[in-house]
This record gives C-alpha cells, sequence and structure tokens, in this order.
C-alpha cells in the first residue's frame, strides 16, 4: 500500500514540504529531516526528468515519499514521473470534475484509468518482483483547488472516487480575490473553512501551507490532516536571516 495512504488511513496527519531547487541533495536532507514526504514542484521549479529521477532516489533512500507537482494535467509528464518511481502526483489549475476526472485517470492504470503499462520501469522495479508501485489503485493522486471559481466544484470534485488529496491553494485564491499573500484574510480562511468540512465528509485528505504554529493549531482543528511546510527556498531563506540575526551583535 502506498505509505501516504496507509498513513492517512490510520488516523495520522502528513508533514511534507515544497521543493523548487532542482537538486537531489536538497532532496535528501528534506527526507532525512523527517518530513513524510517532499512534492518536488513542476509548476514553478526548475526540474527536468533527469533531476527528478535522482531525486526521486534520494527522497526514498531518506525515508520520504516521493510526489511530484505536474506542471499541468499533462498525461505524458505524469506517466514519466510514475514510471520514474514517484510515489504519487499532485496536478495543479483544476478547473471543475470533469478536470479533476482526468487528472486522476492519468495516475492509474485501467480500468482505474488511462495510464500506460510497462513493469520495466524505475517505478517497476525493472521488470523484477516485487512491484509494490504497479499496484492497483498505488498513486497517491492530488488535486489543487486555487480559486473561488473552482471551489465551486468542490462537492462534485471530492465525489471522484480515486482521488486522495485536496490541495487547497491559499496564495492563488488569495490573488483571485485581489489580495495577493494575505492567506490569513476572512476570505481566504472562510474558504478553508468551507473546503475542509466538504472534502473531510466526503473521505478525501486535505492539504495546504501550515507556515506557523498559530497556523497549524488553527487548520488541524479544522481538519487538515496534510500540512505543507512551506517550501525549500523559504525555509533557506529563513533559516539564513535567523542565523544572521543572531550574529548581528558580533558584526562591525
Amino acid at each position: 500500500m502506498n505509505p501516504l495512504k496507509a498513513k492517512l488511513a490510520a488516523g495520522g496527519i502528513l508533514a511534507g514540504i515544497w521543493q523548487d531547487i532542482p537538486s537531489a541533495q536538497v532532496t535528501g536532507t528534506l527526507a532525512i529531516a523527517g518530513f513524510d514526504f517532499v512534492i518536488l514542484d513542476c509548476e514553478h521549479g526548475g526540474w527536468d526528468f533527469a533531476a527528478l529521477d535522482a531525486a526521486i532516489t534520494a527522497c526514498e533512500d531518506g525515508g520520504a515519499a516521493p510526489i511530484v507537482r505536474a506542471p499541468g494535467a499533462d498525461a505524458f509528464f505524469i506517466q514519466r514521473v510514475l514510471d520514474l518511481g514517484a510515489d504519487g502526483v499532485v496536478v495543479p489549475q483544476i478547473a471543475d470534475a470533469d478536470a479533476a476526472a482526468r487528472a486522476v485517470a492519468m495516475a492509474h492504470f485501467a480500468p482505474l484509468g488511462t495510464r500506460g503499462y510497462n513493469p520495466y520501469t524505475k517505478g517497476g522495479h525493472y521488470g523484477m518482483p516485487p512491484q509494490p508501485k504497479l499496484a492497483r489503485g498505488y498513486a497517491f493522486t492530488g488535486v489543487l483547488v486555487e480559486s473561488p471559481a473552482a471551489a465551486e466544484h468542490l462537492p462534485a470534485i471530492v465525489a471522484l472516487p480515486n482521488l486522495d488529496l485536496v490541495y487547497l491553494g491559499v496564495f492563488d485564491y488569495s490573488v483571485a480575490l485581489g489580495i495577493p499573500g494575505r492567506v490569513d484574510d476572512p476570505r481566504v480562511q472562510a474558504f478553508v473553512e468551507s473546503a475542509t468540512r466538504i472534502a473531510r465528509a466526503a473521505g478525501k485528505a486535505v492539504g495546504t501551507t501550515a507556515m506557523n504554529r498559530a497556523q497549524t493549531e488553527r487548520l488541524t482543528k479544522l481538519g487538515v490532516n496534510v500540512l505543507l511546510y512551506g517550501a525549500d527556498t523559504w525555509l533557506i531563506g529563513k533559516a539564513a536571516q535567523e542565523g544572521l540575526a543572531m550574529l548581528a551583535e558580533f558584526r562591525r
């Protein structure tokens, strides 16, 4: 069984991080740090397939599940990263239930979906058993709901049987409202509350960013069970600023 699905089924709360920097060493560092998963971000990051291949291996070696954010609902891309051994995909810019259904189908073999089957890939353990990632329904599949227009379709989206995760894109949602970055605005928080209630009632996991303790407490009380601690770039910058602040009094 997919490790993320198993943890969620046991009632756990997952912790992950977005990775934009196309570096397997960064991936390995984040995985060894203890995250349940790392999302290799191919919508905003500078990844190519060779970098993804190395990062997926580094993620697994570090004990985390490798997940890839596709640049969009691209069947070729989704098949390639799953063949490289990714444990799942999340697909951005989902407008409605039809778009979500197509994206989810791309991650699964028939009869659940439309993904091509090749048992001789890295994801297929090069044709040699065991081949857990080729099991029916293995791939962890998520979609991003990122706008008021898409949120209107959420009841139909969460009715999809093979969808595992609804990720609430609060930053894009804030942009759509004309308040970019203001994710604590009451209107954004109302979206998070309503969407979480709808998705969890349908048995789906709900994810979003949790950048500090206050946000984490609020989100987990609502029922959000997949928490993303920002991104690698933000984490490096934040740590650098904290270090410089500590050194400031000694610098002349």
